[in-house]
């Protein structure tokens, strides 16, 4: 299992035990710090299909995520499938304290230890900022339908380059 620690926290592996915790934790983040992006309607019907269950099954179907915790708190969590950066996000009460970057070099060497070359994700609004100061590249703009309502988003995209060697 991959440990590593970085500042006041810690990066590991989720488990389905984390499924709950992970599920708040994603919800508060998008209530709260998607706002200025999004109507709270927008905002209702990205968090409303959410449930711990779903971070179980996608755990089962593959889906590799990973937290950032100090003292048994999640601050943040991350997530890879594929070649497909799924998740990062990061509790309001963490944000710029270095989470999220530490989550995303977690994706980025699981991405490269399996070969991968390239990632790509859909961003939030409100997280395109973030993802540009980490490599990646913005590419056109995308919706996601849910709850019957369209979330704007952003592709991106970033070559992996092994440093390791």
């Amino acid at each position: 299992m991959l440990s590593s620690t970085s500042k006041n926290f810690r990066i590991r592996r989720a488990v389905p035990d984390d499924a709950e915790a992970i599920w708040r934790l994603h919800v508060e983040s998008i209530r709260m710090i998607c706002t200025a992006d999004y109507t709270p309607e927008q905002i209702d019907a990205w968090t409303r299909p959410h449930q711990p269950q779903n971070y179980v099954d996608a755990m089962a179907n593959g889906e590799i995520m990973f937290i950032a915790e100090d003292n048994d708190r999640i601050n943040g969590f991350a997530s890879l499938i594929d070649s497909e950066v799924r998740a990062v996000y990061v509790s309001p009460s963490a944000v710029r304290k270095g989470v999220g970057a530490a989550l995303l070099a977690a994706v980025e060497s699981k991405a490269i230890d399996a070969g991968l070359k390239t990632l790509e994700l859909s961003s939030s609004l409100t997280a395109v900022p973030f993802y540009l100061s980490q490599g990646y590249v913005r590419g056109e703009c995308d919706v996601h339908r849910m709850s019957g309502l369209d979330i704007p988003c952003i592709r991106m995209s970033k070559k992996l380059i092994d440093r390791r060697n």
